[in-house]
């Protein structure tokens, strides 16, 4: 029955309520009923949005005392159009249709009550009913048949408007709810998304990090067997100890951020395979443009794989969604402490846009990058998508040029 409204919102429908009341007042009340009339209809005005069901039995609790006094029609009596239109906009479903019953039914009362008080009121009331049965009453009744319509057409109006408002509410309430749930949806299938990466980086960096320590369990204990007979070969057993290791650092920091996986994996691609995989792609009706600047770096077998996983992503994603006419370019910026890869590939035209939630693909090369301890960035710049990865090149790396 009663709405919650905020404390501005009582306020503010107080203050119409008064301000109507008062300007009322300005023409004076010639009776008492006509000044109770005004308060009742001020009250249900201010009680229209707190609670409608109240609102309307409240006005047609006035109109009905002013009925039974034979008051003359008052300016009052204008709210209740805001009341219709607040059974329409805020009424629940039966005080919703008690306002539609309204429309019909006050269009009449209103009617009759002024052609009866037209007529000199309840005592010339035998004579109007004898002109209805004579059929005067119709010949002569064009007024009444007007002011029915207009009234049915006036009520009706407002509490359709209060209709549409309503509608049109819960309809934007249901597209933010839509829009709501379809961002948590796409925010759980990055999570998703993500986790899935997580586990297959976890089990590529498996095998890489479990042949490190072997390889260097292996070469410990022949250097130590060695060391007495054949210093040198000691030495390069610790030499090859030392690689392995800064290979396996950035591996282990990996491992350690990932869930274990008790399955098996065979051999990971490194970066002495994108020749055979460039060459794949090109002869699937790519163009693509290999060139480096700069000293090759060694880089960790994880950074390595990181690598080639992007690359492979990127040259898949321009046979998906690319120009394939357009040259794709794959560079390579060596450095002593970070290697910049850069790939970047024409767009379709015209460009289209494709709704619903992103793929996996962008996220999957954003956490392959990340875990490997470099930073990843991907957008269209231009007429070319563009896609960089910056990882950084393991202390004390040795230049492979």
């Amino acid at each position: 029955m009663i709405r919650h409204l905020s404390r501005q919102q009582l306020t503010v429908d107080a203050a119409i309520a008064v301000v109507l009341f008062l300007a009322r007042s300005v023409l004076g009340f010639d009776t008492v009923v006509v000044f109770w009339v005004a308060v009742g209809m001020a009250v249900a005005l201010f009680m229209r949005r707190l609670s409608p069901a109240l609102a309307l039995g409240i006005a047609w609790c006035t109109v009905a005392v002013q009925l039974a006094s034979m008051s003359l029609p008052d300016i009052a009596n204008a709210a209740i159009l805001p009341v219709l239109y607040a059974t329409g906009a805020y009424g629940p479903r039966i005080i919703c249709w008690l306002g539609l019953a309204s429309v019909p039914v006050g269009a009449a009362v209103a009617t009759v009550y002024v052609l009866v008080m037209a007529s000199g009121g309840l005592d010339n009331l035998a004579g109007l009913v004898l002109q209805v049965r004579t059929g005067e009453a119709f010949q002569a009744g064009a007024p009444g048949v007007v002011g029915f319509t207009s009234a049915l057409a006036l009520f009706g109006l407002s509490w359709a408007l209060g209709l549409l408002a309503s509608t049109w509410g819960n309809a934007r309430a249901s597209r933010a709810a839509l829009l709501a749930a379809e961002a948590e949806q796409a925010a759980a299938l990055r999570e998703v998304a993500v986790e899935q990466e997580r586990t297959r980086i976890a089990r590529d960096m498996h095998d890489v990090v479990a042949h490190s320590l072997a390889v260097v369990i292996a070469q410990a204990d022949g250097g130590r067997y060695a060391r007495a007979t054949n210093p040198e070969a000691a030495d390069e057993a610790f030499r090859t100890i030392a690689t392995t290791a800064r290979e396996a650092l950035g591996d282990v920091r990996v491992l350690l951020r990932q869930l274990r996986s008790h399955e098996t994996a065979g051999p990971q691609p490194t970066l002495d395979d994108l020749d055979r995989l460039v060459d794949q792609l090109r002869t699937s009706g790519l163009t693509i443009e290999r060139a480096e600047t700069g000293p090759p770096v060694r880089l960790g077998s994880g950074q390595q794989l990181a690598i080639y996983r992007v690359v492979q992503e990127s040259l898949t994603n321009v046979l998906r969604h690319g120009d394939r006419s357009e040259l794709v370019t794959i560079r390579f910026a060596w450095a002593e402490t970070a290697l910049e890869l850069t790939v970047a590939s024409g767009l379709r035209s015209p460009r289209t846009s494709v709704s619903g939630p992103p793929g996996h693909g962008i996220d999957g090369m954003r956490e392959r990058a990340m875990l490997a301890g470099g930073t990843f960035d991907a957008g269209v710049q231009g007429n070319r998508f563009v896609v960089r990865v910056s990882l950084p090149v393991l202390a004390g790396g040795v230049t492979l040029a």
